[in-house]
């Protein structure tokens, strides 16, 4: 009986070590099956562009609507691959990318109130360094 009870015991132990991955090969597997480093590409140029086009007077609000609409739509891609392996790079990530969505509403808006442009501006900046700093997490998670 004894070693019936010893013999399931380490069955057990063994299949609990073998289900079990390390940090990094948890992150980096998430960072594949996301397509997070394509994406960040993408959703920050789209952040680079808003933050041009909000700067751009001349722009109609038919092209301001468009502009935003991009960031929020691909904002919202990213966002819906949370939460991360890591909890710290998923705090962050999720900051950013709230910061990022504000600020697409706020620069849709920016025609008819002005003040919103210099208001998605600055919540586009707040988010761009939330995302960095949380890249840089997401880099140091893998390790």
């Amino acid at each position: 009986m004894i070693r019936r009870v010893a013999t399931l015991l380490a069955a057990g132990l063994l299949l609990c070590a073998c289900g079990s991955i390390s940090a990094g090969t948890a992150m980096s597997g998430w960072v594949k099956q996301s397509g997070f480093t394509g994406n960040a590409r993408s959703l920050f140029s789209d952040v680079k562009s808003s933050a041009k086009d909000l700067r751009n007077h001349s722009l109609t609000s038919n092209d301001l609507h468009t502009f935003c609409n991009v960031l929020y739509v691909d904002d919202g891609s990213m966002q819906s691959s949370l939460p991360t392996p890591d909890r710290q790079a998923t705090n962050l990530l999720d900051e950013a990318y709230r910061d990022f969505a504000s600020a697409a509403v706020e620069c849709y808006s920016a025609i008819a109130v002005p003040a919103d442009r210099a208001k998605a501006l600055t919540t586009l900046s707040d988010g761009a360094a939330l995302f960095s700093e949380a890249r840089a997490r997401v880099a140091a998670a893998q390790s």
